[in-house]
């Protein structure tokens, strides 16, 4: 019996796919908040708190993810779900989506990448 290919696949590219997290930045023109958070994964969407620093399991929203630590001035991140090593993110997308006079609001993209720190 043959398999087609896409069945053989497909449980590999489900696997493959990288975590990443997508931000809701709202900046007046001193200053910026970090407040609203996706992290998407091969199991789903869910919402996290995104400021800077780190955040534990019960702020993570995600399962499986144990803590997680953004450095906004450095674009950069890692976390750590079960039994994993650490995984790091890089912001990747700085995209402005709407503007008022007093405000902008950006998407901001933290992919998965290879950690070199």
């Amino acid at each position: 019996m043959r398999l087609p290919t896409l069945a053989v696949l497909a449980p590999l590219v489900a696997q493959a796919v990288a975590d990443r997290l997508v931000v809701e930045v709202i900046c007046i023109p001193s200053l910026c908040s970090y407040i609203n958070g996706q992290w998407e994964s091969s199991f789903g969407t869910y919402w996290t708190i995104a400021t800077g620093g780190c955040h534990g399991a019960d702020e993570t929203g995600a399962p499986g993810l144990q803590n997680y630590c953004l450095d906004f001035a450095r674009n950069r991140g890692h976390f750590y779900f079960a039994n994993q090593g650490k995984r790091c993110l890089n912001v990747v997308e700085f995209t402005p989506i709407s503007q008022t006079p007093s405000q902008t609001t950006y998407r901001m993209v933290w992919d998965e990448v290879p950690c070199t720190w």
